[in-house]
């Protein structure tokens, strides 16, 4: 009877230490929670690669006020939004403080509010349509600014006496310049030392500008047609 009890024991014991084996895995899969296991005075701890997500996939920390042109010639005006990178969307909120957030379609363009003023539309990019936003003109060419955001990850995983690590989204802005259906790429600092050189040059530190920045590249190229 003993010895019985002892099989029945061990199987017990044993199918226990699978369970918890097979929780620890799937803990540990996990990467954005730290888990605990406790078992009398000792803890094992998982650490997660991440502990959180840091930034948004939008292209603003705020929602901006702006008016927005449709398709159908209709413009709505004074329009709460903000602009989803990922999945390619405008964004507007709905009637009431507790409104959803609702995508735009058959739009067109939309223009900011306030004292900075910005241009967005649509373009081919890559045979792609893409939200853009508009920089300026130069000979005949439109210049626009493409906006991206990735959600990087910890490539390492966080021991117990490291500090807080996160996925974080991250910011990229390319630039093209699009004649007819043809879409280029363009450099900016190589771009701007072909259309301005030394005048160019000069504007960009009296103004302290960041001709990265598609806003101070806007007021680049306005300051340089207007000479």
């Amino acid at each position: 009877m003993l010895m019985v009890k002892a099989s029945r024991l061990m199987k017990f014991l044993l199918l226990l230490g699978l369970t918890f084996i097979q929780y620890i895995t799937l803990v540990a899969q996990n990467d954005k929670d730290v888990s605990y296991y406790e078992q009398g005075f000792d803890v094992i701890m998982i650490n997660a690669r991440s502990t959180g997500i840091k930034g948004t996939p939008f292209l603003f920390d705020h929602a901006l006020y702006g008016n927005i042109t449709l398709k159908s010639g209709k413009q709505h005006e004074r329009i709460s939004f903000n602009i989803d990178l990922l999945k390619e969307e405008l964004i507007i909120q709905g009637e009431g403080n507790n409104g959803q957030p609702l995508p735009v379609r058959n739009w067109i363009t939309l223009e900011t509010l306030g004292e900075i003023k910005r241009e967005f539309g649509i373009e081919m990019i890559h045979a792609k349509s893409k939200i853009v936003e508009f920089i300026g003109e130069w000979e005949g060419s439109r210049i626009v600014a493409l906006h991206s955001k990735k959600l990087v990850k910890p490539s390492s995983t966080r021991d117990s006496y490291s500090p807080r690590q996160f996925d974080t989204y991250t910011h990229a802005v390319s630039f093209y310049r699009i004649s007819g259906m043809t879409q280029v790429e363009i450099k900016v600092n190589q771009f701007v030392k072909e259309i301005g050189g030394n005048e160019a040059k000069n504007l960009i530190k009296a103004n302290k500008w960041k001709i990265e920045d598609p806003v101070d590249f806007k007021n680049l190229l306005q300051a340089l047609q207007a000479k």
